[in-house]
């Protein structure tokens, strides 16, 4: 009943609105040249110079003003791609009045006429967020948003597709503004089902406002994938064929005056190779032992994913939206490893060991949407649900062979899991002014989680496989998080603006366990505060500083007690029982654009107390266990400084240099590591004309700290060369990743209180891909953008790959 209340009590905090009606006046809206109503323009009604109210023209090109006292006003109407108009001198008394037909002329009648001479740059600063224009990079075509996510500044993905904001990996991973149940799984798979062609744009949000959910401690990357809303029946379709990976996908998008259906799918099949040489050397008492485990791995996966949603707008008021998103994928890694344990020059363990690991999902997302506009304009109240589930089997055998390759025992086992997650949100937006806006909201979300694992034998390595139950559980986790928050805006032109908001977020946990092991429940608040300054200085330069708390929940990867022992020398599982983190993040930002060439420098300090760590420990017998426990304070500051320019009109080229210092420290553990890191990116970009296009991209990581030691630095390249075709409606593009350098190189080292261990890995990246994309459909003037809900609240996990 508390949930229940608290849920409820946050939602009607938010619905504060009434409505009031006096004189109205009201108008059509034609175009001069088609004699067809123009639908979604906007119309302001003005008094002695000042906006009074605003709407927008329905799908007939109708208007109203409502509340409108007696005086005397004028209409102001505009439409990209028409000539604005304005209609003086209509005085209003005691009765409603009909201003008649209001015809806007057209400025542009022939779109083979239009010459583009300016494109948006790569990479965009805004007051609270930095935006990598994903769509004007030919880099990245046939490849997925992990090769996307390589080329912003300040973030780093490693060859597992493990992604890192200013050397953290908390952070929270949207697309087109709202969550994935996909992503709430694993982020660096998640990456890999989105092909980088549907991306549009990438925003990078450092210092959220209280606005968004309270997780993601080191900030937010939204993915905003490209979706045509101009009128008419338009699409694409991109079959992109490489040496590791194809990717093949379309989009359809038709438009019929107030209804809007867009679709996009795609399938994507890949394939890796690497070989890693691990050595181990851990004690005993007095006695040293020595492990030796070379292996070679190959992997190969498909992933499908289907998405449609169809908008609905009832007038020039009301939106109705919804959607459905489905996606499928398998994954299988088959290992071949040789193992040598030694002691006092003996040979005290061998074994030669075949494995397979496979990961098989499939999920869906199902969201409902309305949004109401008021006359006053930027006013409005959205009511946003969402529901989505996914299942998963992760499974794996094993056979060890003796040096005869006799076989001599076989291991399986399989963990079925699904995650279940519903949400209702509701925002409302309220210019006080035409400077400041409040806005309020509330939001609770329900998650329940099950994960069932079995584990079974054959010892004597033939295929009468007998179950192990005290390896096996079923982990019942059900999770509630209610919120509510209020954030006030003020953006003078000339003085200091400032965002400040609070939210509060209350989490209900309740777990149980099969086997015996004692349930838990939890239940806490947290309040987080934010607050950013921002101003606007001479010569076009911005200055922003801003401070907030951030919470990180575990999320499932990180909470899944099952343990992973398909290596028996290496085994990894989850943690139920982990903590939230808590963080505090100060950031200042300065950017300049003069002339060609914009610059940005970004000074932050981040500390995170309680923080998830993955800790290895190693057993008597040489085992390693890794699970994440809360026994850190992680702390960060650092530079991030960004330029772009064009050395001439044809040349552009931009880098960065992310530089910071990590310290992590663990009194539980006795254990501190620090180090400093660095990133360096730079990108060129040539057009040679006559839809002649080339590109240059090259990243080099620094090794990066962990609390036992630090993962290897590694660098990556690649070059691309690209020509339109059939009248810029379609192109063909050629890339060659790594040209010079067969693999990709770097080297892991951990250590503990009784082990030391070096892992050296080499991965097969060289290769080429071929993109072609061909365009179709028409093109008119779209409609607004819709809201989406956006559940960033949880501390993804990283691949295992």
């Amino acid at each position: 009943m508390r949930k229940f209340l608290c849920t409820i009590a946050a939602l009607t905090a938010t619905i504060c609105f009434a409505f009031a009606q006096q004189i109205k006046i009201s108008g059509l809206l034609l175009d001069s040249a088609a004699a067809k109503p123009i639908e979604f323009a906007t119309v302001a009604l003005l008094k002695n110079g000042k906006i009074i109210q605003g709407v927008n023209s329905d799908s007939k090109g109708r208007f109203v003003f409502t509340k409108v006292e007696k005086g005397e006003y004028a209409i102001q109407a505009s439409l990209m791609g028409y000539v604005s108009k304005t209609v003086e001198k209509i005085t209003a008394n005691d009765e409603d009045i009909e201003t008649g037909i209001i015809k806007l002329a057209p400025t542009v009648r022939n779109l083979s006429e239009v010459t583009v001479t300016e494109q948006k740059a790569l990479f965009e600063e805004k007051a609270d967020r930095m935006i990598y224009n994903a769509e004007k990079d030919i880099s990245i075509k046939g490849g997925d948003a992990t090769d996307v996510l390589k080329k912003i500044p300040s973030v780093s993905v490693d060859i597992e597709g493990n992604v890192q904001l200013r050397g953290s990996s908390n952070i929270k991973v949207l697309i087109n503004n709202k969550p994935s149940s996909i992503v709430a799984r694993s982020i660096s798979d998640a990456l890999k089902q989105i092909p980088a062609d549907i991306i549009k744009q990438v925003e990078v949000i450092t210092s959220p406002s209280a606005k968004y959910d309270a997780e993601g401690t080191a900030g937010i990357i939204n993915i905003i994938t490209k979706k045509n809303t101009l009128r008419g029946t338009s699409g694409s379709v991109s079959p992109n064929l490489g040496q590791w990976n194809n990717w093949q996908n379309a989009t359809i998008n038709h438009r019929m005056k107030a209804i809007n259906v867009s679709a996009n799918g795609g399938f994507n099949d890949w394939k890796n190779k690497r070989v890693m040489q691990l050595r181990r050397s851990f004690t005993n008492g007095d006695t040293l032992t020595n492990q030796d485990q070379p292996q070679g791995i190959t992997g190969k996966g498909k992933n499908f994913y289907g998405t449609i949603n169809v908008d609905w707008d009832v007038d020039s008021l009301n939106r109705i939206g919804a959607g459905f998103n489905y996606y499928n994928g398998i994954n299988t890694n088959n290992f071949d490893i040789e193992f040598t344990e030694s002691s006092l020059g003996t040979v005290r363990q061998y074994f030669q060991r075949d494995m397979s690991r496979t990961y098989d999902w499939a999920g869906a997302t199902v969201n409902l949407d309305y949004t109401r506009l008021f006359k006053k304009p930027k006013k409005e109240i959205a009511l946003l649900m969402m529901y989505s589930f996914e299942g998963e089997d992760s499974d794996y055998w094993s056979n060890l062979r003796n040096r005869e390759s006799t076989v001599y025992y076989r291991e399986k086992s399989y963990n079925i899991s699904n995650n279940k997650e519903g949400t209702i949100q509701l925002d409302f937006t309220n210019p006080l002014d035409s400077i400041s806006t409040l806005e309020v909201g509330s939001k609770t979300i329900f998650r329940q989680i099950l994960s069932d694992y079995r584990i079974s034998s054959a010892l004597d390595g033939s295929t009468d496989f007998r179950d192990l139950p005290e390896l096996a559980n079923i982990f019942d986790y059900a999770q509630q998080v209610t919120s509510a928050y209020v954030v006030y805006t003020r953006t003078p032109k000339k003085r200091w603006g400032i965002n400040l908001g609070a939210r509060y977020e209350h989490t209900f946990i309740q777990a149980e366990f099969l086997n015996g092991t004692a349930s838990f429940s939890n239940n806490y608040g947290n309040l987080i505060p934010s607050i950013s300054l921002s101003r606007s200085i001479k010569k076009d330069q911005q200055l922003r500083l801003s401070y907030t708390q951030r919470i990180q929940r575990p999320q499932f990867f990180y909470l899944n007690p099952y343990v992973n022992q398909a290596d028996s020398k290496n085994r990894y599982g989850g943690n139920p029982y982990l903590k939230p983190e808590l963080t505090h993040s100060i950031e200042a930002n300065y950017s300049v654009s003069i002339k060609q060439t914009s610059f940005n420098a970004s000074f932050f300090l981040r500390q995170t107390n309680n923080a998830i760590e993955g800790i290895n420990t190693v057993d008597t017998s040489g085992v390693l266990t890794q699970t994440f426990q809360n026994v850190a304070q992680n702390s960060a500051y650092g530079l991030n400084l960004s330029a772009n320019t064009k050395i001439i009109k044809q040349w552009s080229v931009n880098g960065s240099v992310n530089v910071f210092y990590n310290v992590l420290e663990s009194e539980e553990l006795k254990t501190r590591n620090a180090d400093w890191m660095y990133r360096i990116n730079l990108n060129s970009s040539i057009d040679f004309g006559k839809g002649i296009k080339a590109q240059l991209f090259g990243f080099y990581n620094s090794a990066r700290v962990n609390l036992q030691g630090k993962y290897g630095a590694f660098g990556f390249y690649n070059m691309v060369l690209q020509k339109e075709v059939l009248k810029k409606k379609g192109t063909i593009g050629f890339g060659y990743d790594n040209p010079f350098n067969r693999r990709i190189k770097w080297r892991n080292d951990f250590v503990g209180p009784n082990f030391v261990q070096a892992q050296d890995v080499a991965m097969y990246r060289r290769g080429w891909r071929i993109n072609l994309k061909y365009e179709f459909g028409k093109m008119n003037s779209g409609p607004r953008q819709k809201k989406r809900i956006s559940n960033d609240d949880k501390k993804g996990g990283e691949g295992n790959n």
